[in-house]
């Protein structure tokens, strides 16, 4: 028995029936639009879309080079400061090479997280205790496209691309290079009188001895032609990515600096 609620498939269309598809088949090519756009923007999370660069937690961490029986220890910081990032580092001698030298470098960054990337905002960087001290200060203008500042008390000013670096920022630019899976990269620092660009490649994990135990590190390299030094850094997973070790081989002379200790400050 036929249902009356339900037409037999061979029952003519009524007029406003007929309308409704007309409007349909006009609108198809728009009503695909949003469709895919809509099964789009279900599929790709929403926070997906304001990604900001992965960097560790808060942390501070000592590092200790030594050669010919003579050591320099570096102690560097990460705090947050909302959208802000302040990268530290205090370098100074210990045992018999501080009793004949009094050098202290402090090399600093404020960088602001963005979709775009970690941007530069100020630099810092002072020698002292040494034969002439010198001092670098850096500001970035974003939406200028300038870096200007003074090294040793003069001006200088810079014309910049938009996506790179200060010099000390590196480090945690390459966390997130690192972490995010990349194989080679490349990264565009900015100096007080030039605009540098490097290329990095990433090799395959390796176990590396610290005064804190053996880790699994990442191994990056880059080779300087203009100075044939290679500088190779080895970033820990397990260690929200910090370097543990960083080598530096030129004139056949091997430079290592290496981590003793971190200490976390948040647990995000």
């Amino acid at each position: 028995m036929n249902n009356p609620c339900r037409l037999p498939f061979n029952h003519p269309p009524r007029t406003t029936d007929r309308h409704r598809i007309r409007r349909i088949r006009r609108h198809r090519p728009l009503i695909a639009l949003v469709l895919t756009a809509l099964l789009a923007a279900a599929l790709v999370p929403a926070a997906q879309a304001q990604t900001l660069p992965f960097v560790p937690p808060s942390y501070t961490a000592e590092y200790r080079a030594q050669k010919m029986g003579l050591s320099v220890v570096a102690r560097i910081t990460l705090t947050r400061e909302g959208e802000r990032l302040r990268y530290r580092a205090r370098v100074r001698p210990t045992g018999m090479l501080s009793w004949v030298r009094n050098d202290e470098i402090i090399e600093q960054s404020i960088l602001r997280l963005t979709p775009a990337g970690l941007r530069s905002e100020e630099y810092l960087y002072s020698h002292t205790g040494a034969s002439r001290d010198r001092r670098t200060e850096i500001r970035f203008d974003w939406e200028a496209l300038k870096a200007s500042g003074t090294h040793n008390g003069r001006a200088f000013e810079l014309d910049i691309p938009d996506r790179a670096i200060d010099r000390f920022a590196l480090q945690l630019s390459m966390i997130h290079d690192v972490w995010s899976g990349q194989r080679e990269f490349t990264e565009t620092i900015v100096e007080r009188n030039r605009i540098r660009t490097y290329e990095f490649t990433v090799g395959a994990p390796e176990t590396i001895d610290t005064p804190m135990g053996a880790v699994e590190a990442i191994p990056v390299t880059r080779y300087n032609e203009e100075r044939d030094t290679t500088v190779s850094t080895w970033f820990a997973p397990r260690l929200n990515y910090l370097p543990v070790r960083l080598e530096q081989l030129e004139d056949g002379e091997r430079l290592v600096l290496t981590i003793q200790s971190v200490e976390w400050h948040d647990n995000r």
